[in-house]
């Protein structure tokens, strides 16, 4: 089933600035959102390692900063044109042209709740990776997977339950190479989830596909969607 992989990675920083005449100092999320019809040979959008930069150029710009003297625009929408600009003058060539949007979020991020997301613990290493890569090593995460809604990606769905159950039970406490067939990237977890979802005829509202999202960690995030028949 051909489909859509999208990664996403954020960035945090506490910033002051003055937003209609008023004090906006706030706590900033900034993402970047990546898409790509075809992996990377280890199963990867682009290899989140090329993305690191980003909290690095965050923490040195704009963490604890006051952005109404850092940039021309301390708006929202400036920073957006802001870590545009440096994404296209400093993500490797590849890893550019699939960038997608920047999106900006404002505050504390929600945790999800409880029946919007399913949460397990695993362990993993991946193949094909450069010699000295951290993810080649023996390693594991504490997962969270999640149903974007199709109309308002910052909105969850709840999870049907055999969806729960089918998660917990081959992969929470397991080493997923050993239970998976492929090496267990968030992208191919992804697409495996929505696959099975669609196979087993569950769907959203209006008879869509499922999205489904992995989060290896609270600044990452892979999700696959199908493509319309």
């Amino acid at each position: 089933m051909g489909g859509i992989y999208t990664i996403g990675k954020r960035a945090t920083c506490d910033i002051a600035r003055t937003v209609g005449g008023a004090d906006g100092s706030d706590l900033v999320t900034v993402e970047l959102v990546l898409t790509a019809r075809e992996l990377t040979k280890p199963g990867f959008v682009c290899d989140f390692g090329d993305l690191a930069e980003l909290q690095q150029h965050v923490d040195q710009v704009l963490d604890h900063q006051d952005l109404d003297k850092v940039l021309a625009d301390s708006t929202d929408a400036g920073i957006v044109a802001h870590v545009q600009a440096w994404a296209q003058e400093n993500l490797p060539d590849g890893v550019r042209r699939l960038l997608d949007e920047v999106r900006i979020f404002t505050g504390r991020l929600p945790a999800p709740a409880d029946d919007r997301a399913v949460h397990f613990r695993a362990r993993h290493w991946l193949c094909d990776l450069p010699d000295g890569h951290k993810c080649g090593r023996h390693h594991g995460h504490a997962y969270l997977v999640t149903l974007p809604d199709p109309d308002q990606t910052d909105n969850l769905l709840p999870v049907p339950e055999k969806l729960r159950e089918v998660v917990l039970s081959r992969f929470h406490g397991q080493i997923l190479n050993e239970v998976l067939g492929f090496n267990p990237t968030s992208e191919h977890l992804a697409a495996v989830l929505t696959v099975w979802l669609a196979e087993q005829g569950m769907t959203a509202e209006g008879g869509r596909p499922f999205t489904v999202r992995v989060s290896e960690t609270a600044s990452t995030w892979s999700q696959f969607t199908l493509e319309a028949a």
